[in-house]
């Protein structure tokens, strides 16, 4: 009877403690492999981007698989190295300081290049940016001090005396990832130019925003409820270790989007290139003939289609609400040739 009771006392303490530690690395490491998805399909889809884009990319990609290694760390370090010793439960290992580490420099780098994008689109909005950045820097410092002071004494005890340091630092986190989704949304929704294909990317760029934000900040939210309502137990660290890999998958996805719709654009100049080089040729030949008649040549289909869906994405990458149908002869041929000269001098650097 009395080894049942045992077993039984081992059960309740195992689960929320190591039952819990299992199960965040088993999400973990499942975000990890999006991660490492969609960090391949930006290298294969995004190569024309700028070298410092690509080492930004590469280093929240490592800093993201090291934070992977201290999760598996400690699990080894609970359930492999001390196997069948309770008294670890009281000790927290050196890993699992260091990945809050992590976590709090992930969530640094991401919200700050958020603030970069959030600059940009407001055309230089001060306060909001100024306002995203002092938000992270508050729960990186909270979080660094957080693990500092846990691993003073590697004590369980010590931690449940400093967690508001922890429900601190991830309600920064909380309030600048609100803070950037707003600012985001409500400058993607102004860019709206009226064009209907252009609306719908804006569309679907607001969706994105909103999503990714929207999944972080659900795991931080349930991270501070499980740790006030359950602090004798480690079901807080599932939703926390997949925080760093939610910033990491929507800064990814972001930049996959982006290459998605300059893409997209790139096919329609493309579409203006081939089909206005045989008009011109023919305009030259009939003025070399003499035998020029204005309602002869006619602007091709692809030309005007082509052109309508140009001019509109011109116009609402330059903030403006314009419509192409409405321009001025003199306004139309200007976004035509500068489309064409943008095609002939991308097609040269492809060449070289």
């Amino acid at each position: 009877m009395s080894a049942i009771l045992n077993q039984h006392a081992i059960e309740e303490l195992v689960k929320p403690t190591l039952g819990a530690i299992l199960l965040g690395l088993v999400f973990s490491t499942t975000f990890f492999g999006v991660t490492l998805l969609q960090m391949y399909q930006y290298y294969d889809r995004c190569w024309t981007d700028s070298i410092w884009l690509k080492l930004f990319v590469a280093l929240i990609g490592i800093l993201d698989a090291l934070q992977v290694m201290t999760v598996i760390h400690s699990n080894w370090w609970y359930l492999i190295q001390n196997y069948a010793n309770p008294s670890s439960l009281a000790i927290v290992p050196w890993s699992l300081g260091v990945e809050v580490g992590f976590t709090t420099s992930i969530g640094l780098l991401v919200q700050c290049f958020f603030a970069l994008r959030v600059y940009i689109l407001s055309r230089g909005n001060r306060p909001i940016t100024l306002s995203i950045v002092l938000l992270t820097l508050t729960q990186f410092v909270l979080g660094v001090y957080y693990a500092d002071r846990g691993q003073a004494t590697k004590l369980v005890s010590t931690i449940a005396t400093i967690t508001w340091v922890s429900t601190a630092s991830l309600a920064c986190s909380i309030a600048g990832d609100v803070l950037i989704a707003g600012a985001l949304c409500f400058y993607l929704h102004r860019a709206r130019s009226g064009g209907k294909r252009t609306d719908k990317l804006i569309d679907v760029m607001i969706v994105y925003t909103v999503n990714t934000g929207l999944l972080t900040t659900i795991c931080a939210v349930c991270t501070i409820i499980l740790s006030e309502v359950v602090p004798d137990s480690y079901w807080d660290t599932v939703f926390y270790f997949m925080i760093s890999k939610c910033y990491v998958n929507s800064t990814l996805a972001t930049w996959v989007l982006n290459c998605a719709i300059a893409a997209s654009k790139l096919n329609i100049r493309r579409i203006v290139y081939h089909s206005y080089i045989p008009y011109r040729l023919n305009a030259r030949e009939k003025l070399r003939t003499g035998n020029w008649n204005t309602s002869s040549v006619s602007t091709p289909a692809p030309i005007a289609d082509a052109n309508i869906i140009l001019a509109q994405d011109t116009c609402a990458s330059s903030g403006t609400a314009m419509e192409f149908a409405t321009m001025p002869g003199a306004a139309k041929t200007h976004y035509t040739e500068t489309a064409l000269s943008e095609e002939s001098h991308s097609s040269m650097s492809l060449r070289h």
